[in-house]
């Protein structure tokens, strides 16, 4: 039973970050065999990989997949006005069964480019968006956007809409987890972010936060808590190893320090950031040099337009050799770190690498394309060069949902059209 992939080039991600040319036997669900020559005794598929790269699913570590509804509405604007003048509106039109379209959509543009789990934040439709991701096969880690600041919110009614979302979600497949989203520190008080942080320790689910996207942000907080966001979280008792901060463009020497003493999850957002204009770039080298571990997200296809990760992973890596002048500030080696095995631990996944024993969230792309060929360097070509249409295949959890580029448990062209019709419905409505 399960699959053999034979004669791949293998980027493995595993302790020793090896690249190999081997053959990976996949169980149900796992990686059982790295080896040459495996037997192919009792195997139910034997796939040639010969001119192709194996690597481990990319993870998105921080999003808002449903957002894909509103790719490319409200353009040329900072974030401010985007979310109150555009996003913030339109989001009040939508109804649950649009976020089940939404996520259809976006999953299917994460498949397609080698993305095999997301972390979500949302403010409603979540048991949906859990329906979508089940059905076409991705991981993912979705969390309820908890905030306060509107009048009519209080901190024990998010509280209970938080505990009735993971309840649900504890109930899904055990590729859909729940994560504790609280939405940031200029929408949450005090007694909220305390809560959520609480019930996200108590419960051993991730705590998810937007902190330092805006320059704005950060003298907001100086204003109402006399600190810098990550030196009030961790004030608070909000920062440590099971804390996702996305972003963290606008940060201090001291707050870097913090992050990495507290082994804080970092989530750099690179594109999104750019088009936003928020003007911050996330120090990701520090932040690594600091004890930080540190993943890449694309933020939602609404400030991104795209929910590339491939395409993500080279931009954060211009960027730091950019933002510290120096090519090799940052080495395409740790950034598939990043975008890999980092992702998956913030998000507690036994992914990330493709190694004995690991979830079979793997990815296989074609070597023979003109714009990856020579490959002088494989982690360097890829990182810089591959783009989606290499892949060819994606298999998450010992399945494959991207068959010779097909999309292999949903109606692509369907979901597609729909989409496509709800996302119009929504912004007329």
């Amino acid at each position: 039973m399960g699959t053999l992939i034979r004669n791949a080039r293998i980027i493995t991600q595993d302790t020793e970050r090896r690249i190999l040319q081997a053959d990976i036997l996949i169980g149900k669900d796992r990686i059982e065999r790295i080896g040459t020559g495996l037997p192919k005794r009792g195997v139910d598929e034997v796939i040639d990989a010969s001119g192709k790269i194996a690597f481990p699913g990319l993870v998105n570590a921080h999003t808002h997949i449903a957002m894909s509804l509103f790719r490319g509405y409200g353009e040329g604007l900072p974030l401010k006005r985007w979310l109150e003048e555009k996003i913030w509106p339109a989001e009040e039109k939508l109804e649950e069964e649009d976020i089940y379209w939404g996520t259809l959509l976006g999953a299917i543009e994460m498949i397609r480019s080698g993305t095999t789990c997301f972390s979500d934040m949302y403010m409603l439709g979540l048991a949906r968006m859990a329906d979508a991701a089940g059905e076409i096969g991705i991981r993912a880690v979705i969390s309820q956007g908890l905030f306060d600041a509107a009048k009519h919110r209080t901190p024990e009614a998010e509280m209970a809409k938080m505990e009735k979302i993971a309840n649900e979600l504890a109930k899904t497949n055990p590729r859909i987890k729940a994560a504790v989203g609280a939405h940031a520190v200029y929408s949450c008080s005090e007694d909220l972010l305390r809560l959520a942080k609480e019930f996200a320790s108590y419960h051993n689910l991730p705590f998810h936060i937007h902190v330092g996207e805006t320059r704005e942000e950060v003298f907001s907080c100086l204003e109402s808590r006399k600190m810098r966001p990550v030196e009030y979280l961790e004030s608070i008792g909000a920062a440590d190893s099971g804390s996702i901060f996305a972003h963290m463009g606008w940060v201090t020497k001291r707050e870097i320090s913090i992050a990495g003493k507290c082994g804080v999850n970092v989530v750099h957002c690179p594109i999104s950031n750019l088009k936003l204009a928020t003007g911050g770039i996330c120090p990701v080298a520090e932040f690594m040099e600091a004890g930080a571990n540190v993943a890449l997200g694309t933020d939602g296809p609404a400030s991104n337009n795209s929910q590339d990760m491939i395409e993500t992973m080279k931009i954060a890596l211009l960027l730091q050799s950019h933002k510290y002048w120096d090519a090799q500030k940052m080495s395409p080696a740790q950034i598939w770190d990043c975008a890999t095995i980092n992702g998956a631990r913030a998000l507690g996944f036994d992914s990330g690498s493709i190694e004995e024993g690991k979830l079979a969230d793997i990815v296989l792309v074609d070597a023979k394309a003109a714009n990856l060929l020579p490959l002088h360097n494989d982690l360097r070509s890829i990182a810089y060069s591959l783009n989606p249409s290499n892949v060819t295949d994606v298999m998450i959890n010992g399945k494959f949902v991207l068959r010779e580029k097909k999309i292999t448990l949903v109606d692509e062209e369907l979901v597609l059209e729909k989409a496509a019709d709800v996302a119009h419905e929504v912004v007329s409505r």
